[in-house]
């Protein structure tokens, strides 16, 4: 399916802030954006996500990310 609008993004990817979905765009999510519209497609976003979440991260194994 199509998203139509920023908004309609934001909520297929369950609410990014915009610093994220700038990170996200920088790292090559596929969205059109004329005018200041944005315009995309649900599979095009999963398969990007299916290749961003497989990229390796350099971690602290005593300390894995968000852990305290």
């Amino acid at each position: 399916g199509i998203l139509d609008g920023k908004e309609e993004v934001r909520e297929f990817l369950k609410g990014p802030g915009d610093q994220k979905l700038k990170k996200y765009l920088e790292s090559g999510m596929p969205v059109l954006i004329e005018n200041g519209r944005w315009l995309a497609h649900k599979e095009n976003i999963e398969e990007f996500f299916k290749t961003y979440t497989r990229q390796k991260v350099k971690v602290n194994p005593d300390k894995m990310p968000g852990e305290k």
